[in-house]
């Protein structure tokens, strides 16, 4: 081995020791890191678009940020009064509980009908469900203390994550393209061309699998507070929230909102209001959003088959958490441009070839 070689091996060791080192002290913060990445890959694009009308790049990258954290508290905090406040008026005893789902279910079965309830004793299944629900009741109640109190503590844990992100953010949105092209820059000058392809490829796909589904989960949430404000769904606003927010998880990421707020009204003695409710939402948040606008709008973009959408966002929070929903299309998607690149690469070769 010559002196070339050996001094190439030996740098290539040491870029792998504080490679590792490097992975090795962040780790305890790369939920903050993938979550800080997501962020930026989505706000460069509203900050580009602020920076065409405003001229200054650090000004739109501190709006864009404040906004994002404005929205952020805004909603926290809504969640939490309407917590608070139901859960408040919640807090009676049960026996108070099972009478008030005794009336909703009774005025249920009478509205449907008036023999059934006689022949199949409703008052019995009443008392039993009523006495489930309760139970159902008071561990939700239990677990959800339980969930604050594991909170409180990390609180601090939490501010500092919040500050990391930002700082991060903020100089990610300032700096990032320059350092990308600095990066591509250190690969060899023939693997340089297909480094730009996959680039291409992988932003058009995140493009897809990221920004697409948000646009499309926001686009859910404005239909949700016409619809819900027009059927006088109490907190409106909030659920169409929810309804964005779950809507990011494909196929059954809606339901987890719109159908046990169905079964609400079911039990309330509103059998008309809860089919109206749960029809508009599977017609228009799911079919109407998901089954077409979503597919449309990446198609038109990344061309990310729906399968592969599906798998990405669904299967990794099932192994990974709710980690996965970041690491997992990140995944899907750089395999699908790792698999573009080479298949362009081929071809090209083999047009080169023929000619």
């Amino acid at each position: 081995m010559d002196k070339k070689q050996r001094d190439r091996l030996l740098l290539l060791g040491f870029a792998a020791f504080v490679l590792v080192v490097l992975v090795f002290i962040s780790w305890p913060f790369r939920d903050v890191i993938a979550v800080t990445l997501l962020l930026a890959f989505i706000l460069q694009y509203p900050t580009a678009w602020l920076e065409k009308r405003i001229h200054r790049r650090r000004s739109a990258i501190l709006i864009v940020i404040t906004s994002i954290f404005a929205a952020f508290a805004f909603v926290l905090l809504d969640i939490v009064y309407i917590l608070y406040s139901e859960i408040t008026s919640l807090s009676i005893s049960s026996e108070t509980i099972n009478e008030l789902l005794n009336q909703g279910l009774e005025g249920l079965v009478n509205n449907l009908s008036t023999r059934i309830s006689e022949s199949l004793q409703v008052s019995t299944i009443q008392d039993r469900i009523s006495q489930i629900l309760s139970t159902i009741l008071k561990d939700a109640l239990a677990s959800s203390t339980g969930i604050i109190s594991q909170v409180i503590p990390n609180i601090p844990l939490y501010v500092v994550e919040l500050i990391i992100v930002t700082l991060l953010l903020y100089y990610i949105l300032l700096r990032g393209h320059d350092l990308l092209d600095e990066m591509v820059t250190l690969v060899p000058t023939a693997y340089q061309k297909d480094l730009h392809q996959f680039l291409q490829h992988l932003q058009r796909i995140y493009y897809s699998l990221y920004v697409v589904n948000l646009g499309t989960s926001l686009v859910s949430g404005i239909f949700a507070a016409v619809g819900y404000a027009i059927l006088g769904v109490p907190y409106f606003v909030t659920f169409a929230i929810l309804i964005a927010i779950f809507g990011l998880i494909p196929v059954i990421g809606r339901a987890i909102v719109y159908v046990p707020l169905t079964f609400y009204y079911l039990f309330i003695g509103e059998p008309v209001r809860a089919i109206v409710l749960l029809v508009f939402s599977w017609a228009v948040l799911d079919q109407l959003t998901g089954l077409y606008i979503l597919p449309l709008w990446a198609n038109r973009t990344g061309k990310v088959p729906q399968a592969l959408t599906i798998l990405a966002f669904t299967a990794p929070i099932f192994a990974l958490g709710p980690i996965g929903f970041v690491i997992g299309p990140a995944a899907y998607g750089l395999a699908l441009a790792l698999y573009r690149t080479y298949r362009d690469s081929k071809q090209e070769k083999l047009v080169s070839a023929g000619s």
